[in-house]
């Protein structure tokens, strides 16, 4: 699904919401199923700006997957970790 996202992202509906408290979020979806929630901004531009970040940068972002619940971090991990005496 992620890939199909990065590289038809211009082919997904960005539907533009508001909170009942006045804050401006967006949904991403694709024939009626919303695929992600935005975080909340505070103005209708930095929604916009938003949008126009995830259309920009989304094809070529790299992806971090942690569904196999491994550590792509592992290597800083152990240098951080302080030994015991």
């Amino acid at each position: 699904m992620i890939a199909a996202i990065k590289e038809n992202i211009s082919n997904f509906t960005f539907t533009r919401k508001r909170t009942g408290s006045g804050k401006y979020f967006f949904r991403l979806s694709k024939g009626g199923l919303v695929l992600a929630t935005s975080r909340k901004f505070s103005t209708e531009l930095m929604l916009k700006k938003g949008i126009d970040q995830i259309l920009k940068y989304v094809p070529d972002a790299e992806t971090l997957d942690f569904s196999e619940n491994e550590s792509i971090f592992a290597d800083a991990e152990a240098d951080s970790v302080p030994e015991e005496n």
